[in-house]
C-alpha cells in the first residue's frame, strides 16, 4: 500500500513511519500543512501533523485553530477529491472538548473529515522517545516539579501502533475510534511505581479528570495492549 504521512517528524510519527515501511511504501509529507498540497499518487493518508499540548492551547489557541482545523481541512478536501481514505490522528480530550482550545480543535477537525476517514482519538501514548514535555519524559529525566490529581489511559507506542496496523486493515470502519489500553491510571500511582518523588499535587483546571479508552471494537477485531 502507498500511504502519505503528515507530522512523521514526531514521536509518534517516527515510530509509526519505522513500522509501516517494513510493509508499505510510505511517503513522508514536508511542510506546514495549512499549505498542504500532494502530487503522489497514494492509497491511504495518515494524518498526524498538529500543534499538540492541551496547556499551551491556552497561550495560542488561533494558532492551534489555524494548524489543527485549517490545516487538516485542507487535507480532508484533498483526500474528498481523490477519493483517498484518510486516518487521522484525534485525541481523548475530544470527550470533553468544551474544556479548552486543544480539545476544541480536535473537535472542530473530526466535524470536518470527510466520510471515508477515520478519527483515532489516542489516549496519553508514551514511550522511550517521547516529546521532553510529556509526563513520561520528565519523569525519568527527573524533570517533574509537581504531580496532578489526574487519572490518565497510558497506552504505550507499541500499542498505539499495532492498534493503528489492525485499523489500517479494516476500511470499513469510519467515523471515530479511541485507542489505549481501557485501564487508567492515577499520575501519583505512575509516580510511585517508579520511585520518584515525593512531589507536591497540585489542582489544575481545563482538563479532563480521567481519561479511559473504550475499546471494545479494537478487541473485537483483535486488539490487545501488551503493555501496562
Amino acid at each position: 500500500m502507498k500511504i502519505l504521512l503528515t507530522g512523521y517528524e514526531g514521536f509518534i510519527g517516527r515510530n509509526l513511519e519505522k513500522a509501516l515501511k517494513l510493509e508499505h511504501e510510505v511517503f513522508q509529507y514536508y511542510g506546514d500543512i495549512r499549505y498542504f498540497s500532494c502530487s503522489h499518487d497514494v492509497d491511504l493518508v495518515i494524518h498526524l501533523a498538529a500543534l499538540t499540548g492541551v496547556r499551551s492551547s491556552w497561550d495560542r489557541p488561533m494558532e492551534y485553530w489555524e494548524v489543527n482545523v485549517e490545516g487538516s481541512k485542507r487535507i480532508f478536501e484533498w483526500c474528498k477529491a481523490k477519493g483517498t481514505r484518510v486516518l487521522y490522528a484525534s485525541s481523548s480530550s475530544v470527550h470533553e472538548w468544551w474544556l479548552n482550545p486543544y480539545a476544541a480543535s480536535k473537535k472542530a477537525m473530526e466535524s470536518l473529515a470527510p466520510e471515508n476517514s477515520l478519527g483515532m482519538r489516542f489516549h496519553t501514548v508514551y514511550g522511550e522517545d517521547s516529546r521532553p514535555d510529556m509526563f513520561y519524559d520528565m519523569l525519568l529525566n527527573d524533570k517533574i516539579e509537581y504531580l496532578t490529581e489526574h487519572t490518565r489511559d497510558f497506552t504505550h507506542i507499541e500499542d498505539l501502533i499495532s492498534a493503528i496496523k489492525i485499523l489500517l486493515a479494516n476500511t470499513q470502519i469510519n467515523g471515530t475510534i479511541d485507542i489505549g489500553t481501557g485501564s487508567p491510571v492515577k499520575v501519583t500511582e505512575v509516580a510511585a511505581r517508579f520511585g520518584k518523588g515525593p512531589f507536591p499535587v497540585k489542582r489544575t483546571s481545563g482538563e479532563r479528570i480521567e481519561t479511559c479508552a473504550d475499546i471494545s471494537i479494537l478487541r473485537s477485531l483483535g486488539f490487545k495492549p501488551i503493555h501496562n
